[in-house]
């Protein structure tokens, strides 16, 4: 699809010049990629003359509306394109108006590449003020912990302070209840229902661009209330436990022993689960996540029953039903239970063919298409751990899809050194960032390195996406079989690749998002990089006033 001649900007094409990035942050197999697990970071949108976006525009001194100038001030970037069309206003066209307009595709977008590869003039940064690093910092995800955690911990105080007897009296039930948010909304079934019924209810145009980026904030950054509510659960049954200490002589000793183990287990699985914890032993988190929260929850099982049976007042067991039955946090267990069931019916060992051409990354051919936007999880042996990557396809009614996952741990680069004839998959699979590509006329998506498994299937299934592909010797890293599908399903005129090894070296990502996020029209652009590129971008945008989404790592 052609760009269209709309012109959003007032910079020249050839306003900038390449910088020098260090080559490491050019490749994103030296770096994790961002999963939807590991949300993504929103920069500042414009505001189609409603509320701010999901980070909030609060650093913008000026409102844009949905067809405003990104950026004020510079030359004409419109000079550029009527430069374009004089040209063509003398040459000879085809025979038929299809000719004509790939005719004018093609002119456009030469003159266009030619410009982003050979611009000699100085890009001044833009200014990050300490407002927008605090922005850029305080993510929805960030947003929405603060909510959820700040609304239960002001529960919790006004239970203390003796105003709410209510809940003094299902104090289990607020500790269960957090504890199936929490679960419940990591749940790739629950995940897929309200990321589909955000696509149908917010696709039509009707609806302004500020709105429908602010429910992609919203619901990508959802983990937010993950940590949250677990965090939450945690204090909650802090408080419950004290309570039921203080009076340990009239409870049966298996409450109190299986209410211990409890505890024991949330605080094991809060303390795994931060950062610094999660980052530096991600294994070790997985494991604990998995299986001492299983026993977590067996323990709770056996504590909801044995608690609801047990006649404190009489000292003896009560085996009446409606004991068991009227108690909210049984059916809180239940459809626990029942969520945690449903991630593991659809496993299934299928056989793979992996592709390494490097010893940096390797590409899984896996049984089936998919749609695009969704992802694969993979695991050797079903039960330890699963690490998810973004999937390149060309539909779901495509024989393969392919895993593009950079060498960075123990189990990449068992991939790529024992190159497995089987793995273990979901055939149920996660969405990620792209799959609300849907929800917007034009973007750019631009990634380096692996990250393209991200975005490929986007830019491949979405005739109104342009790709931009950044890393060092790509067809040698990831093969002919990656590089072929991508120079094969996505037109010339949709499409940047950009060798770092090569004579152009290596580019300014951020005045190449800018120049090709105005020259393509679109509403939206997503960065998929390394930790350090992303932030980058992130604050550069924010500035800049260009709506951008990366991958962050702290979900």
């Amino acid at each position: 699809m052609a760009a269209s001649p709309k012109n959003k900007s007032s910079l020249s094409f050839s306003s900038f010049q390449f910088s020098s990035l260090p080559p490491g942050e050019l490749d994103c197999a030296d770096h994790e990629l961002g999963s939807p697990d590991k949300p993504s970071e929103a920069a500042p949108l414009r505001s189609g003359g409603g509320p701010d976006d999901t980070n909030s525009l609060l650093d913008s001194d000026t409102d844009y509306d949905s067809d405003s100038d990104a950026v004020r001030g510079g030359p004409d970037l419109g000079q550029k394109r009527t430069d374009v069309n004089s040209l063509m206003s003398g040459s000879d066209f085809g025979d038929s108006p299809s000719e004509d307009k790939k005719l004018h595709e093609k002119m456009t977008f030469d003159h266009w590449k030619h410009e982003q590869e050979h611009s000699k003039i100085t890009h001044t940064p833009p200014k990050i003020s300490r407002w927008i690093n605090f922005l850029t910092w305080f993510t929805p995800y960030r947003q929405l912990f603060v909510l959820t955690f700040g609304v239960n911990f002001a529960g919790i105080t006004i239970v203390l302070s003796g105003y709410w007897p209510w809940v003094l009296r299902h104090l289990s039930s607020m500790v269960v209840g957090n504890v199936l948010i929490a679960i419940g909304i990591r749940s790739e079934w629950i995940l897929r229902f309200l990321y589909w019924v955000a696509i149908k209810v917010f696709r039509p145009t009707m609806f302004p661009l500020w709105l429908r980026v602010k429910v992609v904030g919203i619901l990508y950054h959802i983990g937010g209330v993950h940590s949250g509510c677990g965090l939450s659960s945690l204090l909650w049954l802090t408080v419950s436990s004290s309570v039921y200490f203080q009076a340990a002589s009239v409870h049966n000793v298996v409450t109190l022993v299986s209410l211990g183990i409890c505890q024991a287990c949330l605080y094991l699985t809060c303390l795994s689960a931060f950062p610094f914890v999660r980052g530096r032993y991600h294994n070790l988190f997985e494991i604990v996540h998995r299986f001492v929260g299983w026993i977590g929850i067996i323990s709770t099982i056996l504590f909801v029953i044995v608690q609801s049976l047990w006649d404190v007042v009489n000292q003896r067991w009560d085996s009446s039903a409606s004991r068991l039955i009227t108690k909210p946090e049984l059916w809180f267990l239940t459809a626990i239970v029942i969520i945690i069931g449903l991630s593991w019916i659809t496993i299934s060992k299928v056989p793979v063919t992996v592709y390494t051409s490097s010893d940096k990354a390797s590409v899984i051919r896996v049984p089936g298409g998919l749609t695009s936007g969704l992802h694969t999880r993979i695991s050797l042996g079903g039960l330890r751990e699963w690490h998810i990557f973004g999937s390149i396809s060309e539909g779901k009614d495509a024989e393969y899809h392919y895993i593009v996952a950079a060498v960075q741990g123990g189990f990449t680069k068992m991939l790529n050194v024992d190159k497995p004839a089987t793995l273990y998959t979901k055939s149920w699979k996660p969405c990620g960032l792209p799959y609300f590509s849907r929800l917007f006329k034009r973007g750019v998506a631009m990634c380096t390195g692996s990250g393209i498994g991200a975005v490929g299937s986007t830019c491949i299934q979405h005739d109104n996406w342009f790709l931009i592909w950044i890393g060092s010797d790509l067809e040698k890293t990831y093969g002919k079989e990656i590089m072929q599908l991508i120079c094969d399903r996505i037109p010339e005129s949709r499409r940047l690749i950009w060798d770092t090894r090569g004579p152009l070296g290596r580019p300014d990502v951020v005045r190449l998002l800018q120049d090709t996020y105005k020259y393509w029209d679109a509403e939206v652009t997503l960065f998929i990089g390394s930790p350090d590129m992303n932030n980058n971008i992130l604050q550069s945008c924010r500035a800049m006033n260009t709506p951008v989404f990366g991958s962050i790592w702290d979900a």
